[in-house]
């Protein structure tokens, strides 16, 4: 059949087919169910939430924005510490929902096992210690990026340290570093930012790492693992450390340990964003907004006292330390309100990743360093005060 006459009966259709969809009934209108979110913990996915707008082009003290044209979902991966506090508060007073984002949370044991799921897309951010797979996965063509601080030791908020088992103490078996040799050292992962912390602790007392026996264990496993004696010590972090100390369990290294070999300060973990999400520049900039506020909020807690026990039911509900009291005697993390990274102590890791052998690349830290969504976030909130 000649091409035109194909055409012209195409069009005829088309046109019948419009016709007669104006002529049909509208449909009646639907209501849209909400759901209430339900409370989460580092077992379970967190509630989500919807989207409503994206922030404006100028500075403000809060993003202003127009409604997009459909929520953009955020999967955010995470072992489940006290330093997610940015995310938590960002989701339970709807940062989030207002900049039009639909934020998931989803557990992981540490961060080195988020790398994988970042680097195929099955997470858009995560939140965890810097570590040799993620240089591995940027070498193998991953362009992964580390975007914003996530928690940090200083004077003060050592959050991230050693504990140790409380009979050793008290026994008077373990009185100096160097009394660790031939111990069950207890870290969330190897070849990582946590390893990385009990090398620079070991050498205070003339250890390596290879002078104790390293046990890898998820942070919700080590007060099980202290009752039964499976580990002498760990590198913790909140609120599994209260939670260890509490139950009497284990007790703490001398306060300040690991910022004071770290030079003052310990950027403990970051927020990673996957290529995906990277490049989907309108939607990271609108997380690192919430995220940002989210932060702002912890430090008028923490730091200022205002609204604290807000932020603390806030906390109790999303983290596993639901007692209010041990908020009081927790050693919360130091959290940049603007989200910004300690970079010399990250290179500290680096390093120790490079004289191990763990890492023989050419990915350098700075590379793989990208403020661009803090600067915006800032940009928009405008100085903290």
């Amino acid at each position: 059949m000649d091409r035109k006459i194909v055409a012209m009966v195409i069009g005829l259709i088309l046109i019948l087919s419009m016709l007669a969809g104006a002529c049909a009934p509208a449909a009646a209108p639907t209501a849209t169910p909400t759901k209430a979110p339900a409370a989460a913990s580092t077992a379970q996915t967190a509630p989500t939430v919807a989207a409503q707008v994206t922030p404006a082009a100028k500075p403000t003290t809060a993003a202003q924005a127009s409604p997009p044209a459909k929520a953009a979902t955020v999967k955010f991966g995470s072992p489940g510490p006290v330093s997610d506090a940015g995310v938590y508060i960002a989701l339970e007073r709807g940062y989030f929902k207002d900049l039009g984002l639909e934020v998931q949370v989803l557990p992981f044991q540490s961060g080195p096992t988020m790398i994988a799921p970042l680097a195929s897309g099955d997470l858009d951010v995560a939140g965890g210690a810097i570590s040799t797979g993620l240089f591995n996965a940027i070498d193998r063509g991953v362009a992964m990026k580390i975007v914003a601080g996530k928690g940090s030791n200083i004077k003060g908020f050592d959050f991230s340290r050693v504990s140790v088992r409380k009979d050793l103490i008290d026994s008077g078996q373990i009185k100096e570093v160097k009394d660790f040799k031939g111990k069950n050292f207890a870290v969330a992962s190897l070849q990582s930012g946590a390893e990385a912390i009990a090398h620079y602790f070991l050498k205070q007392g003339g250890l390596t790492f290879k002078d104790v026996n390293p046990v890898v264990l998820g942070y919700p496993d080590l007060l099980a693992a202290y009752v039964n004696k499976a580990v002498d010590l760990a590198i913790t972090i909140e609120p599994t450390t209260s939670t260890t100390v509490e139950n009497g369990a284990a007790v703490r290294w001398a306060p300040g340990a690991t910022s004071t070999i770290y030079g003052g300060e310990y950027q403990a973990a970051e927020l990673v964003y996957s290529e995906q999400f990277y490049k989907n520049t309108d939607a990271a900039r609108r997380f690192m907004v919430g995220y940002v506020k989210g932060l702002r909020d912890y430090n008028d807690a923490f730091a200022k006292g205002k609204n604290k026990s807000d932020i603390v039911n806030i906390l109790i509900k999303y983290t596993a330390q639901k007692d209010p009291a041990i908020y009081e005697k927790m050693e919360m993390p130091y959290l940049n309100p603007d989200g910004g990274m300690h970079v010399p102590s990250m290179q500290m890791d680096v390093d120790y990743f490079v004289q191990t052998g763990y890492y023989t690349g050419k990915t350098t830290l700075t590379s793989i360093l990208d403020k661009q969504f803090t600067d915006y976030a800032v940009q928009q909130l405008g100085a903290y005060k």
